[in-house]
C-alpha cells in the first residue's frame, strides 16, 4: 500500500516548519517547556488555517478550557491567541498523564490585506474560530484627461 502526500505549494513547506520544529523539541526535551518563574508548561497552539474568496478562518482545538481563559488580540500585524488551562483536579494517586495543562500560545503575522477591524472569533464546543476579513481589493481607477486650454491671452 502506497501513500501520497499532497503538494500544497512552493510556500508549503514554510507553512509546516514550525510544526516540525516543535516536534523536533518535543522529542528531545518532552512536551511543553516550563516557565522558569512559575513552572507552567508552554506549548505551540496547533491551528488549521483555510482561506476563501473573501477571508482566512482560523481553527484551534482548546478542550476542557472555559471561554475566559482564551485570548484573541491584533496588534501591528500579528494575530497572537494565547489560552490558560488550569491543572486538573486529582482525587487519588496520579497513574498516568497524557493530557496537557498549562499555557497555549500562538502569533502569526498575517498579510496586509486584511481588514483588522472586522476580526471576528467565536468559541464553541472546545473550539475557537477566528475569521480574519481580507480587505476590500483597491480597482484601478480611470483617469480622464481634459483638453488644456491653448488660447492664450495676449
Amino acid at each position: 500500500m502506497t501513500t501520497t502526500a499532497r503538494w500544497l505549494g512552493p510556500g508549503s513547506n514554510l507553512m509546516i516548519a514550525p510544526h516540525s520544529m516543535d516536534r523536533l523539541f518535543e522529542q528531545f526535551f518532552g512536551y511543553g517547556v516550563a516557565n522558569q518563574e512559575s513552572g507552567t508548561p508552554t506549548y505551540a497552539l496547533p491551528l488549521d488555517i483555510l482561506e476563501t474568496e473573501d477571508a482566512y478562518q482560523l481553527y484551534a482545538t482548546v478542550a476542557g478550557v472555559p471561554k475566559e481563559g482564551v485570548e484573541v488580540t491584533f496588534e501591528n500585524g500579528m494575530l497572537s491567541i494565547a489560552v490558560k488551562a488550569a491543572p486538573f483536579d486529582v482525587q487519588g494517586k496520579l497513574i498516568r498523564q497524557e493530557r496537557p495543562w498549562g499555557n497555549w500560545s500562538r502569533k502569526l503575522e498575517l498579510p496586509k490585506e486584511v481588514d483588522p477591524a472586522n476580526i471576528a472569533a467565536e468559541f464553541e464546543n472546545g473550539v475557537l474560530a477566528v475569521r480574519v476579513p481580507k480587505a476590500a481589493k483597491v480597482k484601478p481607477q480611470r483617469i480622464v484627461i481634459g483638453a488644456a486650454d491653448e488660447s492664450t491671452e495676449g
